[in-house]
């Protein structure tokens, strides 16, 4: 919560908040995708959770490259970012 002259104000998708709700999701893209392979190695039967569903994305302006591989814990992850986001 955002307290403002005494008041909570929860976060929004306000212009000024943008930045936060971006690295919300692309953290919890990120710990959902390691939480994913760390659960399918726990347990091998729940493999299912690693599997890609896309192929890569990203780019590669030959100085730094990027790139994401989207999976069911990257999504999983991404989604719990957005509702800590509006629970924040």
């Amino acid at each position: 919560m955002i307290v403002t002259q005494g008041f909570l104000v929860s976060m929004t998708f306000e212009r000024g908040h943008i930045g936060y709700f971006i690295s919300f999701v692309l953290v919890g893209g990120v710990l959902g995708s390691a939480l994913a392979v760390l659960v399918a190695k726990i347990f091998p039967t729940l493999s299912i959770v690693k599997e890609n569903l896309t192929a890569p994305v990203g780019f590669n302006l030959e100085v730094l490259a990027f790139s994401m591989k989207v999976n069911p814990g990257t999504l999983a992850g991404m989604i719990a970012g957005i509702i800590f986001f509006r629970k924040a």
